[in-house]
């Protein structure tokens, strides 16, 4: 195998719901002094995340049945803007169900529409079943003409960009639990 070809995560074709924007030059936060710097809703879900978290820590020491309703109604609020397909400062997701081929450092997928390389995308993924959204920025690396058999024009390969390290473990975990039901349900129909 040529090293070029080597792979730095595993790779998984899954179905997920996707949406996707090529992000304008002005959206782009390339400024090294740190201005102009933007903080994803996903970053801010996660702090938020972070502090119930803690504050629920505490709480369960005094009064593990209140702590326990309040981590009940922050999963209840997760699934419902999961499955109303919300963002949760952005308003309305419309998700395609899409077949794709991810890692935790990039995606490919068919879309309709071409793509120059060096795009920058805005991707808002949802990952089933747990139903998990996850907001990614990629660069397109490869845009390329669907030659035979595909539903849509185009096959697009995306690098992620500046993936911080929860996100790429929401990736990891996601793709190891999907391998292995997909290896679960192989072994189940080679025994049928």
């Amino acid at each position: 195998m040529d090293r070029q070809d080597r792979r730095r995560y595993f790779r998984i074709n899954d179905w997920v719901g996707l949406s996707y924007r090529a992000l304008e030059q002005s959206e782009l936060s390339v400024c090294s002094d740190g201005e102009n710097v933007q903080i994803s809703t996903t970053q801010v879900i996660e702090t938020i995340d972070r502090e119930l978290a803690a504050a629920l820590n505490v709480l369960w020491q005094s009064n593990p049945s209140a702590a326990n309703v309040i981590g009940l109604l922050n999963k209840k609020l997760d699934f419902i803007a999961a499955e109303l397909e919300l963002d949760y400062l952005g308003g309305l997701i419309r998700h395609e169900h899409a077949q794709v081929n991810i890692s935790a450092c990039g995606i490919a997928f068919e879309c309709d529409e071409r793509f120059d390389v060096g795009v920058v995308l805005e991707l808002n993924l949802l990952l089933k079943p747990v139903n998990s959204t996850v907001k990614l920025r990629g660069c397109v690396n490869a845009c390329d003409r669907v030659t035979a058999g595909g539903s849509k024009a185009f096959l697009l390969r995306i690098d992620f960009m500046g993936t911080d390290t929860h996100m790429r473990e929401v990736l990891i975990q996601h793709i190891v639990r999907r391998q292995s039901m997909q290896f679960s349900e192989q072994r189940q129909d080679s025994t049928v």
